[in-house]
């Protein structure tokens, strides 16, 4: 087994030491970081076709999304451990720097091998920056304050990758594609400059050691997972996906056997003999395959069955934004104010099981209005469920292993959005493809068309004849309906969580300080 010696522990810079000026410096750095992290997750989906007939890469394209997604999932929780070990302050500012020098590769790209290697980069980054900001949120502020933060930063963050394919359309309609990238990096640059100045840090040595066998067998595991959800979308059954799927299974256990005989290891076993980061953990993985998962089909809803335009479709989304910014900034404040947690995703979780039966009611007359509120329902969930389990895990675990509790919470939630969008895109093409027989008009098509043909872009289904263009757009809205549908019992499933979550009183310090040396 190869390792590391390390004489490091987690970063330490009291909430006390630090004016209310500094600290909303850093904190504004880091949500800034964060809300280009989760933003550049999102981004390109509507922006890819024109990228990839830009660089004749259309047989590739869909490695722009998934490069970003896989050296994300594999950083996030790496990093994540790293920051206990190293300090955040360094780990952080590498994932930054990681992140600029990504965003700007993307930008000088002139190949699609070239902006996947590029996204690659900067995914590595960003799980970086995403696991490391809530950390350090950890380490500044105590769980008891921690609320009125952790609102704004869960709903920054979340509300950044609801919005993304808004940017991405008004970019890519206003601006050449290179600007999608290229606006991370003056921001980015800020982000790293303001955070390599404010955040201080202390460290308190102790013996460790990296565990470089088990971050190959994680980074193997996660990899092959998402690399089959992805490819699992085009088909369950085919080898590749059975021999990815397989590898995933073998490699995690492989790593389980290596967590148990290692004295430092990457995510160590003991949090989950911990009853609230268990359900915590558990509720964000629902909640990430209920809401990212999605979420992504509504702006596929408007422009193909509504037609509406790519920013218009990202406008359409706007009602499920202020849930998330509503359910986490005035839920994060209810915490800090009255010190209690419990109620909050009992309540945010009650609404989003309505808000997601009530959108798979949706027929083809249905309009943005009557969408609305049931989106708004659905963003409240995200951004009340996301905000309580962040604070309720960093209350209930070690402080000197907050770095990577919290990047496992997130591993987990993006691995739940992961495999939402792969079932969800499964079940949503089986049902179109069953539906279109029975909603074109017999003889229409002319003898041996495949209905499937119909499938195109929104200005070409919204040409078609009167009856065909009817039918198209009935299948699609039945698909739509029933992903939602199937969405109803993971949010109750959550929900009854909820109910069962400890509440555990929110300590008043940010206990790094109070941990003993060595520990």
């Amino acid at each position: 087994m190869s390792r590391m010696s390390v004489d490091m522990v987690p970063d330490k810079q009291d909430e006390q030491a630090i004016s209310q000026r500094q600290l909303w410096i850093i904190l504004g750095s880091l949500m800034l970081g964060t809300a280009l992290a989760a933003l550049d997750g999102t981004i390109v989906s509507t922006a890819l076709p024109t990228i990839a007939g830009k660089l004749n890469g259309f047989s590739s394209y869909a490695w722009v999304g998934t490069a970003y997604i896989l050296t994300s999932t594999i950083a996030t929780p790496i990093l994540g451990k790293l920051g206990d070990l190293f300090g955040r302050r360094r780990i952080i500012l590498f994932a930054i720097a990681a992140f600029t020098a990504g965003s700007l590769l993307c930008g000088l790209s002139r190949t699609m091998p070239q902006l996947i290697a590029a996204r690659g980069v900067q995914g590595l980054g960003g799980g970086g920056i995403q696991a490391l900001t809530f950390a350090i949120l950890g380490d500044l502020v105590s769980p008891r304050e921690r609320g009125r933060y952790m609102g704004l930063y869960t709903g920054i963050y979340a509300a950044s990758a609801v919005i993304g394919p808004l940017v991405g359309g008004w970019m890519i309609e206003h601006f050449a594609w290179e600007w999608i990238f290229l606006f991370n990096v003056p921001l980015a640059v800020a982000a790293f400059a303001a955070i390599s100045a404010t955040l201080k840090v202390e460290f308190r040595r102790r013996k460790a050691r990296i565990d470089f066998v088990g971050a190959a067998l994680l980074s193997g595991c996660l990899g092959s997972l998402v690399l089959g959800l992805e490819r699992g979308r085009r088909g369950w059954t085919k080898p590749s996906v059975l021999m990815l799927m397989g590898a995933a299974v073998v490699l995690l256990i492989a790593f389980l056997w290596q967590e148990t005989r290692t004295p430092e290891p990457i995510i160590p076993l003991r949090l989950f003999k911990g009853k609230v980061f268990v359900i915590t953990s558990s509720m964000g993985f629902l909640v990430g395959t209920m809401a990212y998962g999605a979420q992504q089909f509504l702006p596929l809803q408007f422009q193909d069955a509504n037609f509406v335009s790519p920013t218009m479709a990202g406008l359409y989304l706007s009602p499920l934004m202020v849930g998330v910014m509503a359910g986490s900034a005035v839920g994060g404040r209810l915490i800090s104010n009255t010190g209690r947690y419990k109620f909050l995703p009992i309540f945010g979780l009650g609404v989003g099981i309505i808000g997601v039966y009530a959108v798979s009611r949706i027929t083809p007359t249905t309009g943005f209005w009557a969408l609305s509120i049931p989106m708004l329902f659905i963003g409240t969930s995200m951004g009340a469920t996301f905000t309580t389990t962040s604070i309720a895990m960093q209350n209930s675990i070690d402080p000197s292993d907050i770095g990577i509790g919290t990047a496992t919470m997130l591993s987990l939630r993006s691995l739940g959005g992961s495999l939402g969008l792969a079932l969800y895109g499964t079940l949503f093409a089986t049902v179109v493809s069953n539906e279109l027989p029975k909603r074109i008009p017999p003889g229409s098509l002319g003898a041996g068309v495949n209905p499937s043909t119909l499938l195109r872009e929104p200005a070409k289904i919204k040409a078609l004849a009167a009856p065909i263009r009817e039918g198209v757009v009935q299948a699609i809205t039945t698909a739509t309906g029933r992903l939602f549908l199937a969405a109803v019992p993971v949010a109750v499933l959550a929900f009854v969580l909820a109910l069962i979550l400890p509440e555990r009183p929110l300590r008043r310090t940010t206990g790094i300080a109070e941990a003993p040396a060595g520990h």
